[in-house]
């Protein structure tokens, strides 16, 4: 110690809960471990609970309905806790309109898609009956020509037989 300045030894005392305090408002070594401690204990129960049920209210409204004062620490992690709450209905409102956006995209591509389907399908369906009338009149005129050639052909069989009988 300097001189002329001695360290003030500040008296700790248990308070009902069992933590030792130096009742100024200044936690000491162990006050802030077991704040740390506490303060992640309940944060990963609000966050079990947060998942579990959404809340309508923050826990902070909870805590002063309750007629409880809250330590500043304590208030300013509430007031944390509720800027992370506000942030994860905005990215949850910003996923549900980028959801509604690229289902819209995908419905819009797919009817494009079915379009076109219809629209090739249609084409190969003129297509084939068009292809369909021309083979079918090309097969009439082959049979047309079949038969002819048939007729010719017995015609000149019987010429040929005429002309062997004659000889």
């Amino acid at each position: 110690m300097a001189k002329g300045k001695q360290m003030e030894k500040l008296p700790i005392s248990e308070n009902e809960d069992g933590v030792m305090s130096s009742g100024d408002g200044v936690a000491t070594e162990g006050e802030e471990e077991e704040e740390d401690e506490g303060f992640s204990l309940i944060r990963n129960s609000m966050v079990k609970d947060d998942a579990e049920h959404e809340t309508p209210h923050s826990l902070g409204e909870e805590v002063t309905q309750d007629n409880e004062q809250l330590t500043p620490y304590v208030a300013k992690c509430y007031g944390h806790l509720e800027t992370l709450r506000k942030r994860k209905r905005v990215q949850e409102e910003q996923v549900e309109a980028l959801v509604e956006e690229t289902f819209g995209q995908i419905e819009t591509i797919m009817q494009e898609v079915m379009r076109g389907l219809q629209e090739r399908h249609a084409a190969s369906h003129t297509h084939f009956e068009a292809t369909d009338d021309k083979l079918t009149r090309s097969l009439r005129a082959h049979n047309r020509t079949e038969k002819k050639l048939k007729m010719i052909a017995a015609i000149l069989l019987r010429e040929d037989d005429g002309e062997q009988e004659l000889e």
